[in-house]
């Protein structure tokens, strides 16, 4: 079944939204900132993703119906005949019953520019969707950068966007993963499948004998399947749900926000997003269990045919610890360099909305990027300016402080494109070192002004 789709013990393990990267259009203004560069094929198959707190249903009448977060018009479904809904981190995306692709809410990344044409089946991650063509083929856009979207070549019978990953099971019943391989994700075992769902850091495989099987990351044992047989299976953020052949809801992994406490009785379809999930009783209404935000869980009553769980991961609501940090930077094509924060105790890269250093910048003029905030907290701006030698020097200037100039701030002319280096250690001020701690009510929620990522293996020890 199509699928995609936390927060663990520790700070570390909140990196299982790793990949939902905020990526925005560029454009250099006067102001001298850095600017925005910025599943199983069925007519009823529950579409998996990761993302902003709210939930797509399909209903009996093929109308698409959205609830709870609806900050960049993710809730705003079109009107009209649909035959699958998917929702995505501030984004949705439904297949309508012509076979296109339309999507709605924010489009940082590309996220909702499907590509045009006729698709089969339909599955939303967090910032990118695979469609499946009329061929056989795999077609996916959005966020590419994990390589989630470089669907390999050939037939398949299903796809499952996850978050920097996506999967697909061939017309022999092998599953093809493809994208960021972290933590064994994207390894795949052999032999035949009948159903595959990409989650954050894990992916499952329904066995043809209705076994489930796991790989990836188990930090809080998300991989951990129980026995038994079942029709379904939905990987979400750091927990699993599958649909028993009871027709009961079993849950595994992560249940701090009691994502796993499945309500008793039978369903028909389930669906796992990151901290919270939903399933699809026999009579069509809807139940949701799990983290409640914005209204995620309380689904509108109605007769539906599928649904879809989607919810903001647990990172992006708790305060956190800056009070030190790295500055990170890597070469784009065409020169252009992209730079990011790395708080030393969350480990966890922070991108603002305007962070790319122009390759025509004037010599020694300083630009800055956006404030880099999180939870609400702003606590700083990264500064960078061309030297007469080609390299880019960095700093960093905290929220009422002065400029920092780290001993390791130079980045090198001639560094190969997509290859991270990194600063030596910031130490930022008091006022910076412990954040108040944000209300997280739907009235109060704090604004998500930067997202995060894990640094690839690339990342060198110095600039």
């Amino acid at each position: 079944m199509p699928g995609a789709h936390i927060r663990s013990q520790t700070a570390l393990t909140h990196l299982a939204l790793a990949a939902l990267l905020f990526i925005a259009a560029t454009a250099l203004a006067a102001a001298g900132d850095w600017q925005h560069a910025v599943a199983q094929e069925s007519r009823h198959a529950v579409a998996i993703t990761l993302g902003g707190a709210h939930t797509c249903a399909l209903l009996d009448s093929s109308a698409i119906k959205c609830w709870g977060d609806n900050e960049h018009g993710e809730t705003n479904a079109p009107s009209g005949r649909f035959n699958a809904v998917g929702a995505g981190m501030h984004y949705s995306c439904g297949l309508r019953e012509t076979g296109e692709v339309e999507c709605w809410g924010g489009n940082w990344v590309g996220q909702t520019d499907a590509s045009p044409g006729r698709f089969r089946t339909l599955s939303v991650g967090g910032w990118h969707s695979c469609g499946l063509r009329e061929t056989g083929e795999v077609e996916c856009w959005g966020d590419h950068f994990g390589g989630q979207t470089d669907a390999p070549p050939g037939r398949f019978r299903a796809v499952s966007a996850g978050a920097e990953h996506s999967c697909g099971l061939r017309k022999t019943g092998e599953v093809e993963c493809w994208g960021s391989s972290w933590e064994g994700r994207t390894d795949a075992p052999s032999g035949p499948f009948s159903a595959v769902s990409a989650g954050a850091y894990h992916s499952c495989g329904l066995r043809k004998t209705g076994e489930v099987e796991c790989w990836g990351s188990n930090r809080e044992g998300q991989t951990d399947a129980p026995p038994g047989r079942f029709h379904a299976v939905s990987a979400g953020g750091s927990h699993t749900c599958g649909l028993h052949k009871s027709g009961a809801v079993k849950c595994w992994g992560y249940n701090e926000n009691g994502q796993t406490a499945a309500p008793v009785g039978r369903f028909r379809t389930v669906s796992a997003g990151l901290s919270h999930s939903c399933g699809l009783r026999e009579t069509g209404a809807i139940e949701c269990w799990g983290y409640q935000f914005d209204g995620q869980t309380q689904p509108p009553a109605g007769k539906y045919r599928s649904v879809s769980a989607a919810d903001v991961p647990a990172w992006l609501r708790q305060p956190a610890d800056f009070s030190s940090g790295q500055i990170v930077a890597r070469r784009l094509a065409g020169g252009r360099l992209e730079a990011a924060w790395l708080p030393a105790a969350s480990g966890e890269l922070i991108l603002p909305q305007q962070r790319y250093f122009p390759a025509n910048a004037e010599l020694n003029r300083w630009l800055r990027s956006d404030p880099i905030a999180v939870n609400g907290v702003e606590i700083g701006r990264i500064n960078a300016r061309l030297r007469a030698d080609g390299r880019v020097e960095f700093a960093f200037t905290p929220t009422g402080g002065d400029r920092i100039l780290p001993p390791l701030r130079f980045f090198p002319a001639d560094t190969r494109a997509d290859h991270w280096l990194h600063s030596t250690k910031i130490e930022l001020s008091e006022s910076v070192r412990q954040p108040a701690a944000q209300s997280t009510n739907a009235a109060n929620r704090p604004t998500i002004s930067s997202t995060s990522l894990r640094l690839s293996a690339t990342v060198s020890s110095g600039m």
